[in-house]
């Protein structure tokens, strides 16, 4: 942790500073199975290394890098809530707890803590945080919400941070772009969000002021911003971000366009598979030199007893009540998220069929996003507990109908939104098949269920409800007035159709078939 202590005089000397850096840890409280990415293998996770992640192991990197340093930070760009069943049952509270005790510095607030709620949040944070939360581009004084008085009290726009006589001060720059509806006056969450610009260089004067040796802003904005804000803010000294779920190394350093500084760019990671471990050496407020590892989480870190302890009741809990370890069905090859090929994935097609075809439900077509699903599910047993990791929302099925006009414009706009990201398909579908044109940015040759779009055509869609609402942008199914939300859970939708399969994939079922055709 931080102390304070005297201040002797750093004028001249080079100091050495060390940040420990996590971020995305998405609830992945105890170790899991998954078949690690090419990606994963060349930063150190190895195929024969599982179970990944698990916050204990986290806690014993954390412990044994702290020890080798004088001066020392362990900041979260956050999302620490919501992507597997721990959160679903226990709403944080053993996410705040383990980071607390393993002696988090700070964290900035990200979209996946809202998860559950704002009124969540602030429980969780008053209950179980010993550390600050950061957001200095929220204003929750702008709503009249019972939560916003204790969010606004707990929330720091910024933190400094006294390591014998060196000042770090931290500025925590939170997620909006994916918070639905958070950049309109009248949003859900009743949180007015604040420009960058205008809240950046004036927290950085404030802590240049009380002695700030450098500046460092703690982000889950994403890589692509993060580099934007090194280009234009000066003051900006260090960026440690997130929610991309990348892990960079080495990290980015980015020249800022107005004084020329070059600004380390940092991203250590997702669903605990990784900690990130930054050494800088700073002379009279300037970053001379730096230095990065990035320590992969797996089979061959021990646990931390105490946090293993600490996570033991909440363990017992889900064994007892739950029995995450259920085998639903087995996977004889692994059931991949995304597509090979940038259009419909396995898993994308088996949720989307599912859910079309659910008693009760039972619609023409069915459409849902692909960040939905989390992760792949690996070859193997496919346990309860998996399934929750893949698909950790407690998501329910809205039907509604659609005019042809309205699916093709809903189709444009995921065909936009896919071409902005790569030509990855942001959706998966049933009963649809097109062209998902990424240069002209439209959907083409739409057929449903084998019958061209009719512009004046009725078609009955089933959808989550989050994207109902409007999130991810879906402001056409948003406006829908025939919405019905039927209460049916799509994680429990799949989990029946896993079972009723028993192994997949099979012929027809959980396969991509070139229903959503990615053109560049």
């Amino acid at each position: 942790m931080a102390v304070d202590g005297a201040d002797p005089d750093l004028t001249g000397k080079a100091v050495r500073m060390t940040f420990l850096h996590t971020s995305d840890i998405h609830a992945r409280t105890f170790p899991y199975n998954f078949d690690p990415s090419f990606t994963d293998n060349e930063l150190g996770l190895n195929d024969d290394a599982g179970p990944y992640g698990g916050l204990a192991r986290i806690a014993t990197i954390l412990k044994q890098e702290r020890a080798k340093s004088g001066r020392v930070l362990h900041l979260d760009s956050g999302d620490s809530f919501q992507g597997s069943v721990t959160f679903n049952y226990f709403d944080g509270e053993a996410e705040f707890r383990s980071l607390s005790a393993m002696g988090l510095d700070g964290a900035v607030i990200a979209n996946h803590e809202f998860d559950d709620g704002a009124m969540n949040l602030a429980n969780q944070a008053v209950s179980w945080a010993t550390f600050p939360l950061l957001a200095s581009n929220y204003d929750f004084e702008d709503t009249t919400e019972p939560w916003a008085n204790t969010l606004g009290d707990i929330a720091q726009p910024t933190a400094m941070y006294d390591l014998d006589g060196f000042r770090v001060g931290v500025i925590g720059m939170a997620n909006f772009s994916s918070l639905n509806s958070l950049d309109e006056e009248n949003n859900s969450l009743g949180i007015k969000m604040i420009d960058p610009g205008a809240v950046i260089p004036q927290y950085a004067g404030l802590l240049r002021a009380q002695g700030a040796d450098i500046i460092v802003l703690l982000s889950h904005m994403g890589v692509d911003e993060d580099r934007i804000l090194a280009e234009e803010y000066p003051d900006i000294d260090l960026i440690l971000g997130g929610h991309n779920h990348v892990a960079l190394d080495p990290p980015l350093v980015v020249t800022n366009a107005v004084n020329g500084k070059r600004i380390p760019v940092v991203d250590s990671g997702a669903f605990a598979k990784y900690v990130g471990r930054l050494d800088i050496v700073v002379q009279d407020g300037v970053i001379l030199s730096h230095d990065y590892t990035l320590f992969a989480i797996d089979d061959t870190v021990a646990e931390d007893p105490q946090i293993t302890g600490l996570l033991q009741e909440y363990q017992e809990v889900l064994d007892d009540e739950l029995n995450t370890e259920q085998v639903l069905g087995y996977a004889e090859e692994q059931l991949n998220r995304y597509g090979s090929s940038g259009g419909d994935s396995m898993l994308g097609n088996f949720a989307a069929e599912a859910m079309r075809a659910f008693p009760g439900v039972e619609t023409e077509i069915a459409l849902t996003n692909t960040l939905g699903i989390r992760s792949d599910i690996p070859a193997g047993p496919i346990t309860a507990d998996t399934l929750f990791n893949t698909m950790p929302f407690d998501n329910t099925i809205t039907t509604m109908f659609l005019s042809g006009r309205e699916v093709q414009e809903t189709l444009d706009f995921a065909t936009a939104r896919s071409s902005e990201r790569g030509c990855q398909s942001q959706i998966q579908v049933a009963g649809i098949e097109f062209q998902m044109n990424c240069n002209t940015q439209i959907a083409e040759d739409i057929l449903i269920n084998g019958v061209p779009l009719q512009e004046n055509g009725v078609y009955e869609l089933a959808t989550n409800n989050y994207i109902a609402h409007g999130g991810s942008g879906f402001e056409v199914l948003q406006r829908n007035t025939t919405q019905v939300d039927t209460g049916i859970s799509i994680r429990d939708v799949v989990r029946n159709e896993i079972i009723q399969n028993a192994t997949l994939p099979q012929a027809g079922v959980c396969q991509e078939d070139g229903r959503i055709n990615a053109v560049y």
